[in-house]
């Protein structure tokens, strides 16, 4: 958007709400979109889903590797607000998942997703149940 802008002379706005982002470290860390505590503060009705799990490709080598993966979505309409994971692989998958958030996936999408197994990602299709439901609560 950079080089279009002033090499290309067209120019090209960004909107910066969905840019993934992530470290590179051991484990990885990959995020894109808004917190829990942001989306909690802007929506109303926000549903976390959260799991913690050990992928099986380190359950048969005998690693003790975990992932952990969270996604915030408006409660009405499911539209997502954020993904965060944190292992093995956790910037390839957040960068998949920022075309979808970008394209305005929905949690009722990504639940129509067949999981593909034995992946990591498969959890992000596979989280059905909120591990948390936040509303605001009307001023006495």
């Amino acid at each position: 958007m950079f080089a279009d802008t002033v090499f290309g002379k067209r120019e090209v706005q960004v909107d910066h709400s969905y840019i993934p982002t992530a470290v590179f470290s051991q484990p990885e860390v990959g995020t894109v979109g808004l917190t829990e505590t942001d989306s909690r503060a802007q929506f109303g009705h926000v549903d976390i889903y959260k799991t913690p799990f050990r992928p099986i490709n380190a359950t048969m080598s005998g690693r003790d590797t975990r992932v952990l993966m969270k996604l915030s979505s408006m409660a009405r309409p499911t539209a997502f607000l954020g993904c965060h994971i944190v292992g093995d692989c956790a910037a390839e998958v957040t960068q998949v998942v920022a075309i979808a958030v970008k394209m305005k996936a929905t949690k009722a999408d990504f639940d129509a997703t067949i999981a593909l197994h034995p992946t990591a990602a498969e959890e992000l299709v596979t989280m059905r149940t909120p591990t948390a439901r936040h509303a605001w609560q009307a001023a006495e």
